[in-house]
């Protein structure tokens, strides 16, 4: 089985009709249709790029180079640039592990760095805790003796202003006497004491 010529109509610059002519009266041309934004040459690159390597990895695998379908002279030249091609792979792999490594180290150094910053804050934790729990415990119980003398003088202003008003619509039975409650001494008297005490 030979080669073949695949190609659309519009063919290479380079190759003349006479030429064309000739690869299509002995059958070895098929004519292909056009795909609108795919490249065959792009594909034909591809898949050709690798093929060096592609053939050195299975010759040293154990392949044969019938196998393959390589000719002699491919394989021979082949097996010279073997050993170039591992060294090169050897240098790629030892540049990647030397940055792997240098990425491992700026890591630990970082880890470290963090390390270092929260064993400080720990002992100024640690260090400050009895003053910094009794400052707390402090403004707790300034703050409740706060809240509770405003409910004391809450409660004090509600029963007096209920008193006053009691106060002021009840009569004493006494001598009709009207009743009263002085808060700024907390007595009660009545009316009719009052003057008798002036």
């Amino acid at each position: 089985m030979g080669d073949r010529i695949a190609s659309s109509k519009l063919l290479c610059k380079d190759f003349s009709e006479i030429k064309a002519s000739l690869v299509k009266s002995i059958g070895k041309f098929k004519e292909t249709k056009r795909t609108e934004g795919i490249s065959t040459s792009d594909l034909i690159m591809r898949i050709v790029k690798d093929y060096n390597e592609y053939v050195m990895r299975n010759l040293d695998r154990g392949y044969s180079r019938k196998e393959l379908g390589v000719s002699y002279v491919k394989a021979s030249n082949l097996n010279h640039f073997l050993p170039y091609f591992y060294q090169e792979k050897r240098l790629r792999v030892n540049r990647g592990l030397k940055k792997l490594r240098e990425e491992v180290q700026k890591q630990q150094e970082k880890i470290q760095t963090v390390a270092k910053t929260a064993g400080m804050r720990r002992n100024i934790w640690v260090e400050n805790a009895d003053r910094l729990v009794a400052g707390f415990l402090e403004m707790f119980e300034e703050g409740c003796h706060k809240m509770g003398t405003a409910i004391r003088d809450r409660i004090q202003e509600q029963l007096m202003a209920k008193g006053n008003i009691k106060g002021l619509l009840c009569e004493h039975d006494d001598d009709d006497a009207d009743y009263y409650y002085d808060d700024s001494t907390d007595e009660e008297y009545y009316e009719d004491e009052e003057k008798d005490e002036k």
